[in-house]
């Protein structure tokens, strides 16, 4: 019965999932990734820690994990200090991961982080330094800007070449007007660079709050002025509704992914892809897909894909728009059925 329930899942992913083709440039973003625990939790029975221990570096990712190895790229919100540091800041949650625990996303295909988030200085500058270092070592591509720069000292973007198509990552977190002149410079010099895709990652909004606040539409606005193709939104926790901004995507929230604190607020989460047409001069926008998946917590930590049509009608019904300020659009009808809206 064990075998027959894979075979089905792995039919029906075969079926929603879009595969990489030579003509396409398919990217995969999920969200708040945190391979690890509060330090309070790490030595718990069942915490993150404790179940990879005992069951593996592949087991976060186990049931998605064909999904990321067969698009061209993969992108997570990183969420936590790889360190093995003690000193934190006094915070409620502290989020630490082990080292060790950097192959859990190699395992999982994830081969480019954003790490500009709030939980990014918990254990202070070295545990920060300590993170990039790890990554690095990993071959794991990270990306990330944490204001003001000149006194945090993270100010990274990454740039990445797929089919011969260069994509360009911007990072911040809880972003300010004041942050505007330094992210339309960045997406400036990263055009000058040669890239053919900027996407810029916004660690914003409130936290468990499943529909956008007013100050992320009029950033989002603003910061479409600087040429960005696409907005990777992260940190409420929960996942919020999918807009387009003058043909661009905006994935306002995509939610926990594997998290070693859950929110038990929703555990809607999904896999989003967006997949561009690259046989012209130019990368197209061919589609937004969604392949829903539920967060796991305690003993499990693993995103699972959601496999009854009418609970994946429920998590697209989440990431559909009734309503939207002047400029946005929802996606089209066809996403409340199947989760994909195509644009050819």
């Amino acid at each position: 019965m064990k075998a027959r329930r894979i075979l089905l899942l792995s039919l029906l992913l075969c079926v929603i999932t879009g595969i990489a083709s030579a003509q396409t440039l398919l990217i995969t973003f999920v969200g708040d990734t945190s391979i690890g625990d509060a330090l309070q939790f790490r030595n718990h029975e069942n915490s993150y820690h404790d179940v990879v221990k005992n069951k593996g570096f592949d087991w976060p990712f186990s049931l998605v994990k064909e999904v990321m190895a067969a698009d061209d790229l993969t992108v997570a919100n990183l969420e936590g200090s790889i360190t093995t540091l003690k000193k934190h800041k006094d915070i409620r949650y502290p989020l630490v991961i082990d080292p060790s625990h950097v192959q859990i996303l190699k395992e999982g295909s994830i081969e480019v982080v954003n790490t500009a988030n709030n939980h990014a200085f918990d254990f202070f500058k070295p545990g920060y330094a300590d993170t990039l270092r790890h990554l690095d070592e990993a071959g794991i591509v990270h990306f990330g800007t944490l204001s003001p720069p000149s006194s945090t000292g993270a100010d990274t973007q990454a740039v990445v070449e797929v089919k011969g198509i260069k994509i360009g990552f911007i990072g911040y977190t809880y972003p300010q007007d004041s942050d505007l002149k330094r992210i339309q410079a960045t997406s400036a010099r990263l055009r000058e660079e040669g890239c053919d895709l900027i996407v810029l990652s916004l660690h914003w909004g409130r936290e468990t709050h499943m529909t956008p606040n007013n100050v992320q539409y009029n950033f989002a606005k603003k910061v479409f002025k600087f040429d960005i193709d696409l907005i990777f939104g992260h940190h409420p926790h929960v996942v919020q509704p999918i807009a387009l901004y003058e043909g661009r995507p905006v994935l306002f929230s995509t939610g926990n992914f594997t998290f070693g604190t859950m929110s038990k607020v929703d555990p809607s989460t999904g896999l989003f892809q967006v997949e561009y047409d690259i046989a012209g001069d130019t990368p197209r926008l061919a589609a937004v897909r969604v392949i829903p998946c539920l967060t796991s917590g305690s003993g499990d930590y693993r995103p699972t894909p959601v496999t009854e049509l009418d609970a994946q009608k429920e998590i697209f019904a989440k990431l559909s728009f009734k309503k939207l300020p002047k400029g946005f659009d929802a996606l089209p009808d066809t996403f409340l059925e199947t989760g994909e809206a195509r644009f050819d």
